[in-house]
């Protein structure tokens, strides 16, 4: 079988490794959807990546396997036990709804995203370049600069 292009991107997409059955994802890729972009999503209780896209991905963001995964969702997880990443590998094939939130790719960029505020992040959303005040002064509701557009 062809090893599917999970880790690279074209320009104009978005690749996004995620499982389903959670609202996180279905907002998530709704939120993806909605960009002028294409969307590469791949559902891990469907296609599992390989252990070696795995290795990549934890590579490019720097972290070990075991930070995508949610041992407290796994039956009979031995708390405590060492695990190599070959086999937070195995863990993660063998039981993907315990994976934690999202990895979204895009060109160069890479992140792991568990909370919407780290989308918001990774895509530079800013509130349309308001400063934020204190509660004492009145609010905003002009443009601050040519490029806001308020909805």
């Amino acid at each position: 079988m062809k090893e599917l292009m999970i880790t690279s991107t074209k320009k104009n997409q978005i690749n996004c490794i995620y499982v389903s059955g959670y609202k996180f994802s279905d907002q998530l890729l709704a939120f993806l959807q909605s960009t002028s972009k294409a969307v590469f999503a791949v559902d891990i209780s469907k296609t599992m990546p390989s252990d070696t896209q795995w290795h990549d991905i934890a590579i490019r963001l720097n972290v070990s396997l075991k930070s995508f995964i949610n041992t407290e969702v796994i039956e009979n997880f031995k708390k405590g036990a060492s695990h190599s990443e070959e086999g937070w590998v195995k863990i993660l094939a063998n039981n993907p709804k315990a994976f934690k939130g999202a990895i979204i790719m895009e060109d160069e960029r890479i992140a792991h995203i568990t909370q919407y505020t780290q989308l918001l992040e990774f895509y530079n959303v800013d509130s349309a370049g308001l400063k934020k005040k204190f509660g004492t002064e009145p609010p905003l509701t002009q443009r601050q600069t040519d490029k806001d557009s308020f909805i």
